[in-house]
């Protein structure tokens, strides 16, 4: 991995001291280079190599989010080539990642004060990039209607599975019933992908990562479930998780969007639709996506057998 080490030095960003820097290699997706000074125990910067027209999206999404959120994502430091490739390059946050700390947290009393501090840390991010729509005049043009939402990730929904569901779409159709004789809600665009496992989590600080999924959906209450379902509260039974929108918290950030508390559930829904779309209908997430399946077929059957009606 010399070849990283060349590239920030051209860059001039090692300060001309690059024999006190090494490098780690994270195999994901697409691999990630760590860049450590031997005086830190967190890296100095993060490389990632731009092979193709997403990267370089992201990379723009990245950009942009950093001059909304600020220090909520990691600090973009710009794009360098090297033997005629191009990489981003971003400044390493202080923390680690959930699967470093989760044996750390020895209380509940110390994991519900962690995922205060996560919920925060996503309310805090929607929140401004909330404001960057209000600040442009665009209130109140920007509203989704929901049930139209639903329509389509329902329609995506189809496009990945071969047999036909009649519970489902008949839940579909009493969702779509209700929700369309609500009003619209705000429309934000979501992370995508808002879980334990895309943030840096340090002492005082968390920052928010990944962002190859962002505005997969604008429905304001997307990336809450996400983390919802990610939390070490939320049960791995699936007809216990099938039932998470219950949680106040998730239907008092409802309400502040202006959002029903009979109508929580049918967001829910949508999320778990778009979710169970082409988002997971790859190798990678084929364990997640069976396990989300489950959790889809509990909720179709505890709202159909309940005799809930879109307004109940």
């Amino acid at each position: 991995m010399l070849f990283i080490k060349q590239l920030l030095s051209t860059a001039g960003l090692l300060d001309g001291k690059a024999g006190e820097y090494s490098i780690a290699c994270v195999s994901t997706s697409r691999p990630i280079y760590l860049v450590f000074n031997k005086k830190s125990d967190y890296p100095a910067y993060v490389v990632r190599k731009l092979d193709d027209t997403h990267a370089f999206h992201s990379n723009r999404i990245h950009n942009e989010l950093y001059r909304l959120v600020g220090n909520l994502v990691p600090e973009p430091v710009g794009i360098y080539e090297q033997a005629g490739q191009k990489y981003d390059v971003q400044r390493g946050v202080k923390g680690a990642p959930w699967f470093q700390i989760k044996s750390k947290i020895r209380s509940e009393e110390e994991r519900k004060q962690l995922e205060t501090r996560m919920w925060q840390t996503l309310t805090n991010f929607q929140a401004a990039i909330r404001a960057e729509g209000k600040s442009k005049n665009e209130r109140k043009a920007n509203k989704l209607e929901p049930h139209e939402e639903l329509h389509g990730a329902f329609l995506h929904y189809q496009t990945t599975i071969e047999a036909e569901n009649t519970g489902l779409r008949k839940l579909v159709e009493l969702a779509i019933s209700g929700l369309s004789q609500m009003p619209g809600c705000p429309s934000i665009p979501q992370h995508g992908d808002f879980c334990l496992n895309n943030m840096i989590i340090d002492s005082n600080h968390i920052t928010v990562i990944d962002f190859e999924d962002f505005a997969i959906t604008y429905m304001p209450m997307y990336d809450y479930f996400t983390l919802a379902l990610s939390l070490p509260s939320c049960s791995t039974k699936p007809a216990d998780a099938a039932g998470v929108f219950n949680q106040y918290s998730l239907i008092e950030t409802a309400h502040n969007f202006g959002i029903l508390e009979t109508d929580v559930k049918w967001h829910f829904f949508h999320h778990l639709l778009l979710r169970l779309g082409h988002w997971s209908n790859d190798e990678k997430r084929s364990a997640y996506r069976t396990w989300l399946s489950q959790v889809l077929d509990c909720f179709i059957e505890s709202n159909l057998v309940s005799g809930n009606t879109p307004n109940s």
